[in-house]
């Protein structure tokens, strides 16, 4: 089933991404504690740049990319007065002529997998790798077992396809990366921190950290 991507409410996200209640300013803050300060950063589907704010004094040069004209239109006015925020726009798949020579510390990629096609995300999966310095993290969030349901029932009308932490853990393993900690953002109705990273199948968006191992 073709599903049609419907526009991004930012301004919705906005209000979400400061309301310490929200999916959304939980999922950030549980990011930023796994990334490490480094050199270089980039966020691919950076969607308002709210993890680029969140993380900006940790690196010296920090990039954002989105497919999506208004969120670059965004980011460009947010950041206008950063020069060392880097900002690109275009298809996944010239990402990597955007960005020339740069190889990042970190790479992060939230939200945004389950939007391509299965081809095109591991596609953009071996891209991170390949754009990764050697020790480097990469940091996934998405949807679980849950909307892969929803989706084979035809209730999801923007997401493409859906896994559960196994899943996704085998395609980003394929990719190349060593997986070090799969969590999620909520447990549904008996909400603790043991269940969030212990039984994290049933949890609500997945957060998956990895890392591209040194060459030996």
């Amino acid at each position: 089933m073709k599903r049609h991507q419907q526009p991004v409410n930012y301004h919705q996200l906005f209000d979400e991404y400061s309301n310490p209640g929200s999916l959304q300013y939980k999922k950030m803050r549980i990011i930023d504690s796994f990334i490490p300060s480094g050199n270089t950063f980039l966020d691919i589907g950076m969607g308002t740049g709210e993890l680029i704010n969140i993380v900006k004094s940790k690196f010296n040069v920090k990039c954002g990319f989105d497919p999506d004209h208004n969120s670059y239109c965004i980011c460009c006015d947010r950041f206008r007065e950063d020069s060392t925020i880097q900002l690109f726009h275009g298809k996944v798949n010239i990402l990597k002529s955007l960005i020339g020579d740069y190889r990042f510390d970190v790479i992060t990629a939230l939200d945004v997998l389950e939007h391509l096609s299965e081809k095109e995300c591991e596609e953009t999966l071996r891209l991170s790798f390949d754009l990764l310095n050697e020790g480097g993290i990469f940091i996934f969030s998405g949807p679980g077992v849950f909307e892969k349901i929803r989706i084979y029932l035809g209730l999801s009308p923007t997401h493409l396809h859906s896994h559960s932490p196994f899943g996704w853990k085998r395609i980003i393993n394929k990719a190349g990366f060593e997986i070090m900690n799969v969590e999620t953002v909520e447990f549904p109705i008996f909400h603790t921190d043991f269940l969030r990273k212990k039984v994290n199948i049933f949890g609500k968006c997945l957060v998956i950290i990895s890392k591209k191992e040194f060459e030996r």
